[in-house]
């Protein structure tokens, strides 16, 4: 027998993802306001994550992932402690297409922002297209400091 669904359970999920969202808010600017971001890629972080519930990754110089949101879980399975410090080439694999991988090689060389979609793989080794808007930020002096790439799930 199935129990009914409780107001109070509704309002507890609310209450995590907000909870969620507010702590990656804080880190997102944190990274902002210590790095000295010139940022401007035409929208903000925060509408991507909140409204659009997009996972969003940062990278520093080397593609390395300092930073990622904890809703990253529910699209590839991964906790963002567990691909701190890797590469974003821990979500590909034998069928990621080499010219997604060219095209985004390219642009992070160019120091260009990018959109593409490209085959991952979860932490299960199920295959999921991720969509990806990606682009440099530099500081204030208009030094490069980190990547960041607006993510989503999209169909196979």
């Amino acid at each position: 027998m199935s129990h009914p669904l409780l107001c109070w359970d509704i309002v507890l999920e609310g209450r995590s993802r907000r909870e969620e969202f507010s702590q990656d808010l804080f880190y997102l600017n944190k990274f902002e306001r210590s790095s000295y971001w010139k940022f401007s890629p035409g929208r903000t972080l925060d509408n991507a994550l909140i409204w659009e519930n997009k996972t969003i990754l940062i990278t520093n110089t080397q593609q390395e992932i300092v930073f990622a949101t904890k809703n990253m879980i529910r699209m590839n399975g991964y906790l963002p402690k567990e691909v701190l410090g890797k590469t974003p080439k821990l979500f590909q694999g034998p069928a990621t297409e080499p010219g997604s991988r060219e095209l985004i090689r390219t642009a992070i060389a160019a120091i260009q922002p990018f959109t593409c979609t490209i085959l991952n793989y979860r932490k299960d080794g199920s295959l999921y297209n991720c969509s990806i808007e990606g682009f440099p930020v530099v500081n204030e002096s208009g030094k490069l400091v980190h990547y960041v790439a607006i993510e989503e799930e999209g169909n196979l």
